[in-house]
């Protein structure tokens, strides 16, 4: 199964599935969890040297109790392991 992926979503490429890969490490299903990516606009008008900057909104669509997480992604954020940090919080 996979995370259910909406937004701007195709920014993050291999990353998607190191989500997945994560998640299936800890004993979760991916299939369980709703990612929403938004791309950050580029406030000076160019693009960006290093690439875009997205925020990742992340919903564990089984247990509603769980606040969706933001995170922010990018170039040298690693919002994966962010994200794996708040989940063996909630274990």
């Amino acid at each position: 199964m996979h995370v259910i992926w909406q937004g701007d979503h195709q920014l993050l490429g291999d990353e998607k599935s190191r989500l997945e890969r994560e998640l299936e490490r800890l004993g979760l299903d991916p299939s369980n969890y709703l990612v929403e990516v938004r791309r950050q606009p580029d406030v000076d008008g160019g693009d960006r040297p290093d690439g875009p900057r997205y925020n990742l909104y992340i919903s564990d669509v089984a247990h509603p109790e769980h606040e969706t997480c933001r995170l922010h992604g990018g170039h040298g954020r690693d919002w994966i392991a962010q994200y794996v940090k708040i989940v063996t919080r909630y274990r």
